[in-house]
């Protein structure tokens, strides 16, 4: 054994153990951190290292291979990250619609909420619901009014913000009134089992719908006490 290795003087100025035991130590911190961009940072900082160290000081061609590797899966990591989270780049009614159903969510969230769904123009007179018949995707107005018939009489209006579907959209049951379009309205239309497949994915969204569903229904229901029953012809 060399004297270099007893001497503790000699270890501590030694470049090669020093870096050797820095990448250990660096190691060590990135499993302690709870946020996974430091995590992901602190490895490739290790693995940068290692590679340092097998390269010029303790040659082994193959653990430079495995850390060149996991270094690079770490890189690949944290883009996904950055593209999942970049800054939004919502339209207007993109943006109108996460604020209401998305409230708080991660942007990568907020996508993958929007991309579920399909954006429709529809034509005045246009039932959106029929009570009655199976309700199959959940809607939300983004803009125009939609005229809520029971029974023979006009029981409510909604527009823009408002959702269609919601109280019957879980369990895909049967509507309990007809909606109508009595104006030209723009709507964003979610399939329910394809919407379900998101939720599981992401459970974060199976709360937000939710508290932005009893938001809506307080706020019709608040309209709906106001407002005066009419019959239709």
């Amino acid at each position: 054994m060399s004297l270099i290795a007893l001497d503790p003087i000699a270890l501590l100025e030694s470049p090669a153990w020093l870096l050797g035991n820095c990448t250990y130590l660096v190691m060590g911190l990135s499993v302690l951190m709870r946020n996974i961009v430091w995590l992901r940072v602190l490895a490739i900082a290790a693995g940068l290292g290692k590679i340092v160290y097998r390269t010029y000081f303790v040659y082994d061609p193959l653990s430079v291979f495995w850390e060149a590797l996991f270094v690079a899966i770490n890189v690949a990591q944290l883009l996904l990250i950055w593209w999942e989270n970049r800054p939004p780049d919502f339209t207007a009614e993109e943006q109108h619609f996460v604020g209401i159903a998305a409230q708080g969510l991660r942007p990568a969230a907020a996508r993958a909420l929007l991309q579920c769904g399909v954006w429709h123009d529809v034509e005045p007179g246009t039932k959106l619901t029929r009570a009655g018949e199976r309700v199959n995707a959940l809607l939300f107005l983004s803009s125009g009014k939609v005229q809520i018939e029971s029974g023979g009489a006009t029981v409510a209006t909604c527009g823009r913000g408002d959702f269609l579907g919601e109280m019957t959209f879980a369990n895909g049951g049967a509507a309990t009134a007809t909606a109508i379009a009595n104006e030209p309205v723009r709507l964003l239309s979610f399939e329910r089992h394809a919407l379900e497949r998101l939720q599981e994915a992401r459970p974060v969204l199976r709360l937000a719908l939710q508290a932005s569903f009893n938001r809506n229904l307080i706020d019709k229901l608040v309209r709906a006490n106001q407002a005066p029953v009419s019959r239709t012809s």
